[in-house]
């Protein structure tokens, strides 16, 4: 607190240097600060985490990535202690510090009489002597209160501990760790952050990274014994050749000496290369993660197909239909979807398979209070009923009538899907982004998504659950979730969460922020993708 006239209300922090002061006002040493140190204008309430700008002279707002002072508002926020009523007006209980015993000082013997050390206030620092952290140490729990108080003859203290554990919001589950170097970022050379969360997922598909592997491992192959050491001039250019250098890069990643948090992996020459193939994504407007996912994907199988093809007419070989070479993508990714037609008139069924590599689920529009208590629950869906609600059976009449082969005639008839081949790696996309007149509007309900064992048996062909009997074969475990925070889809932020498998450890992916979070954290966001893995291919990878 303030060592001059020691007020312990109205203490700020000072976000630049760290030091506790009193009040903003005319008397208060935080005023005093700022007109010595003028580039110390900004500072934030350690009981109510408002924040103030001397050089604005009013509160201000942090911006919604602001992760550090964001955490730091939510750390005080909880730490501030509880409301009581008192006369009919609230007012805010301050937490009581808890008494250390190990702080009192022992008496220095000095020849035969004891002389006991006296903390002094000193009044020459005024006050810009404590730290962040040493303010919110005086703000712990009171559970820690219980172990030094004596109650051997009042019971009842021994309850008030247990009730204030009792009250503690069940958001605090949901905190996430301090940065770490275990992992490491992809700098954003320009909002280019919808790339970078895509690129992190696909990072921790230990599947796809594998095959990938393989593919870099045949080449290598093919120009040994072609006598050249050199890859491939064909794929110099091509978004395969730099995606495999990215994400080996991601994966292969070791914490270097003298290794700095700001340091991150730069994604330029293949940011380079995705330029060149789509214009549209030059320049710095934000673009939808989902749609260039897809454009990744499909550029890649692309690129990989007229690579195969190429190599097979080389050994004089011949493929029938190139569209149907497997690639990696499609060995991870494509799935096959049976739509079944079924004339209501004459009852005949038309069946046609058709590849998917994503499937895109429509999300109820429901409106969330921003201004409630986060204590709240709001409103949540399940990702089964999406699910159910793609796979549920749909009428065609009136203006969508079809035109049945054997009728020779439009008629009613009702449509469904069923899945007649699952991916290895199922990508599910949650719909948030409608057109709304000229613009994209966001749905911001909650979708609670399993965090292991999707069972998509449910939604299979009778024929292929007849062949998929083992529960490995049709169960799914999440592995990665591309996240959207903001209102538009060309605006806003794109952050991802990934598990790594071998450490049962999930982290957050912002740029070139890496975080430890728990599952409890994940579970609770606003999903955008969801990437889920077969479960008989995460024990073949693991």
């Amino acid at each position: 607190m303030s060592s001059f006239c020691l007020r312990v209300d109205q203490l700020w922090i000072c976000m630049e240097c760290r030091q506790i002061l009193c009040g903003h006002n005319a008397a208060g040493h935080s005023t005093a600060h700022y007109e010595f140190h003028e580039t110390h204008c900004i500072f934030i309430n350690i009981e109510s985490a408002a924040i103030f700008c001397y050089k604005c002279n009013s509160d201000i707002e942090p911006k919604n990535h602001d992760d550090e002072l964001n955490r730091l508002r939510q750390f005080i926020l909880y730490n501030r202690g509880p409301i009581v009523a008192n006369n009919g007006n609230k007012k805010r209980r301050r937490r009581k510090a808890p008494k250390i015993t190990k702080s009192k000082k022992k008496s220095v013997k000095q020849g035969p009489k004891a002389i006991k050390k006296v903390n002094v206030p000193n009044i020459e620092n005024d006050c810009l002597t404590n730290t962040v952290s040493q303010a919110l140490s005086e703000q712990e729990p009171q559970a820690v209160v219980s172990e030094t108080v004596d109650n051997s003859n009042n019971t009842d203290q021994a309850v008030v501990p247990k009730k204030a554990l009792k009250a503690k919001p069940k958001k605090l589950l949901l905190k996430r760790g301090p940065r770490t170097n275990k992992k490491v970022g992809i700098s954003n050379s320009g909002n280019n952050c919808f790339m970078n969360a895509v690129w992190q997922s696909l990072r921790h598909l230990k599947p796809f990274i594998f095959c990938m592997k393989l593919f870099k491992l045949a080449e290598i192959k093919i120009s040994n014994q072609n006598n050249n050491n050199n890859t491939d001039p064909r794929l110099e250019h091509c978004i395969s050749q730099e995606m495999w250098k990215l994400l080996m890069s991601l994966v292969e990643w070791q914490k270097p000496a003298g290794y700095k948090f700001r340091e991150a992996i730069s994604p330029t020459a293949l940011l380079s290369i995705v330029c060149k193939i789509k214009p549209r994504y030059k320049g710095f407007h934000q673009h939808d993660a989902h749609e260039f996912l897809m454009f990744l994907l499909d550029t890649l199988h692309d690129e990989l197909t007229d690579e195969k093809n190429k190599l097979l007419l080389e050994e004089g070989i011949t493929h029938q239909n190139p569209s149907k070479i497997d690639t990696l993508v499609s060995l991870m990714f494509r799935g096959y979807l049976l739509n079944e037609v079924l004339c209501l008139n004459c009852k005949k069924p038309s069946r046609k398979s058709d590849a998917f590599s994503d499937i895109s689920l429509d999300i109820p529009d429901r409106k969330i209070d921003k201004n409630a208590d986060p204590s709240v629950v709001q409103p949540v869906d399940l990702l089964a009923k999406s699910l159910e609600h793609y796979f549920e059976i749909e009428e065609l009449n009136d203006n969508n009538s079809y035109f049945c082969e054997k009728c020779k005639s439009l008629q009613n008839s009702t449509k469904r899907f069923w899945v007649h081949a699952l991916p290895n790696v199922l990508c599910l996309h949650l719909k948030r982004f409608r057109w709304d007149k000229s613009h994209r509007s966001k749905v911001h309900t909650y979708i609670k998504f399993p965090m292991t064992s999707l069972d998509m048996s449910l939604y299979l062909a009778e024929e292929t659950k007849s062949v998929l009997v083992k529960p490995c074969s049709y169960l799914y475990d999440l592995v990665a979730v591309v996240v959207h925070d903001g209102e538009g889809g060309g605006s806003g932020h794109y952050k991802s969460y990934a598990l790594d498998v071998k450490e049962g450890q999930w982290y957050e992916y912002n740029d070139e922020k890496v975080h430890e979070v728990g599952a409890s954290l994940v579970e609770n966001v606003q999903a955008y993708i969801l990437f889920y893995i077969k479960r008989e291919m995460g024990v073949n990878f693991s």
